[in-house]
């Protein structure tokens, strides 16, 4: 009977011993990651962070672009619209017109300090008993032919010309500060706003038109 007890006992403590080691393995193989597969698939919030402020920067990045981008083709637009006009103006002085009774004498582009997101195309109208006009623009005689606005978000930025003029018959440009001197070389920079890409249209004498 001894041994048939001895045995018994044995087989418990074996059977606690071996109870004991899976219950070790089992919560090891959890601490090290092993556990369950919901464990496994799930982010911790610091993953989770650290993706989000990824996303973020690179959001952040393709809209500066995306911006700067945008601003770069609208003043290019602008740069070419205003070339356009030079030359339009150009054609316009080689024709002789006349608006209502009084006859047109030259076409100029004039920029008013007060306005930076506008120009003027205006026709100047010949002085009573003369050939040529004033060679500036008067609003109040009703010289302005046409307003142009910018597109949006682009200004201007600086010039050194209050006014250039065509005249007839050649046509012969001459350009005018603020002064009212006529000087040899133009020039209007353009900007987009908020950003700080310009854009610098540079006009001769000659009528030779650049752009930097």
């Amino acid at each position: 009977m001894s041994n048939v007890k001895s045995k018994n006992q044995n087989s418990k403590i074996l059977n606690i011993n071996h109870k004991f080691q899976w219950n070790f393995v089992f919560r090891s193989n959890q601490s090290n990651g092993l556990g369950s597969l919901e464990s496994r698939k799930s982010f911790t919030l610091i993953e989770l962070l650290v993706t989000s402020a990824i996303i973020m920067i690179m959001l952040a990045v393709t809209i500066s672009y995306s911006q700067r981008g945008e601003g770069i083709n609208k003043v290019n637009r602008m740069i070419e619209r205003l070339s356009f006009d030079i030359r339009r103006i150009s054609n316009l002085s080689t024709q002789t017109q006349e608006i209502g009774d009084k006859k047109i004498c030259g076409w100029g582009i004039y920029f008013d300090d007060q306005y930076t997101d506008r120009y003027i195309v205006f026709s100047d109208f010949c002085e009573e008993g003369k050939i040529y006009g004033n060679k500036q623009f008067n609003r109040e005689q009703g010289e302005l032919y046409e307003e142009i606005k910018l597109t949006p978000n682009v200004v201007i930025q600086s010039h050194n010309f209050l006014s250039l003029i065509y005249l007839p018959p050649e046509p012969r440009l001459e350009i005018y500060n603020e002064f009212g001197d006529i000087i040899s070389n133009g020039n209007i920079t353009l900007k987009f706003k908020p950003g700080t890409f310009t854009k610098t249209l540079n006009i001769n004498q000659l009528g030779m038109i650049t752009n930097n």
